[in-house]
């Protein structure tokens, strides 16, 4: 069976230990359209091949869709879910349902982002970042030539982009590039294994998955400063109305995955959701509508 992209690069940073147990298919619920709910959060559960929705403020997950296999990033836009998983992107309606794909033979899609009607995913193995069309196609490059690119981000023209590096500490990176493609540039060095970004009113959050910590730096640069510590895997990070939600993927066959919020500028994490197995990825909706337009938030 394939591994999961999330388990090959915790090998390579020696932040895990052994292949992850990748689920194997089986009947998905009917799917319905229907906007999510307000003030949801999404989560890939590497370990169990699933997507899980839960309140932002906390409670026990609904399954969304499962027989995903090595589910890793995903995003949120009206009622769809982007997720990748392996070589694949994959759409779920956010209501549950059976995942579509959008997208196969790439080099380990790793994480995904969308804009409009465009998604952008990273290509761990590849070293690309890459876009296509959100109801599905032929995946064109962005950047190319990166050292294991994790996590990314959209912000109008603009993608953040996490990069491993060597996969050993310190050898970490944040990068930006224009959603149409260039030269990279580099806006923090020295990282231990950053995985999960986001972007929001100008500063960028980053889960830092070789020690346990988030941290936030400015959009267009410079030192990141420790918004908390003491998390275990946090691969997955999302951003929404001041609050910063983490999704801690917790030690591989343990199932002390975690699911945790904390203030934007830092703090304590809460936990929103406990004993998960391997939650690598979590997005949020939040309906901000006037009249006929409804602009969810996602990431």
């Amino acid at each position: 069976m394939r591994r999961s992209p999330f388990t090959r690069l915790g090998l390579r940073a020696a932040v895990a230990t052994g292949a992850l147990i990748l689920a194997t298919a089986v009947a998905a619920a009917p799917a319905t359209s229907a906007m999510p709910a307000a003030n949801t959060l999404y989560v890939t559960e590497n370990g169990t091949g699933s997507v899980l929705s839960l309140p932002a403020t906390g409670g026990t997950p609904s399954t969304v869709a499962t027989g995903i296999a090595g589910p890793g990033g995903i995003a949120v836009s009206g009622d769809t879910l982007f997720v990748t998983a392996g070589a694949s992107v994959v759409s779920v309606p956010a209501a549950g349902g059976s995942p579509t794909a959008l997208a196969t033979g790439l080099g380990n899609a790793f994480d995904v982002a969308v804009s409009g009607g465009t998604l952008y995913v990273t290509e761990f193995d590849s070293g690309n970042v890459v876009a296509l069309p959100a109801g599905g196609g032929t995946p064109s490059p962005v950047v190319t030539g990166l050292q294991q690119p994790v996590g990314v981000a959209v912000s109008g023209s603009t993608l953040y982009v996490t990069v491993a590096g060597a996969g050993t500490p310190g050898t970490g990176s944040v990068i930006t590039v224009p959603v149409t493609g260039g030269t990279p540039t580099v806006l923090a060095a020295g990282l231990n294994l950053p995985a999960g970004i986001d972007v929001a009113g100008g500063t960028l959050h980053v889960a830092v998955a070789g020690d346990g910590s988030v941290v936030s730096l400015p959009a267009t640069g410079g030192t990141p400063t420790v918004l908390t510590t003491g998390l275990v895997r946090p691969f997955g990070l999302t951003v929404s109305a001041g609050t910063v939600y983490v999704a801690a993927a917790g030690d591989a066959g343990s199932n002390n995955g975690s699911v945790v919020s904390l203030p934007a500028t830092g703090g304590t994490p809460t936990v929103l959701a406990a004993g998960l197995d391997q939650p690598f990825s979590v997005a949020a909706a939040a309906s901000h509508c006037t009249g006929s337009l409804c602009i969810p938030f996602g990431s």
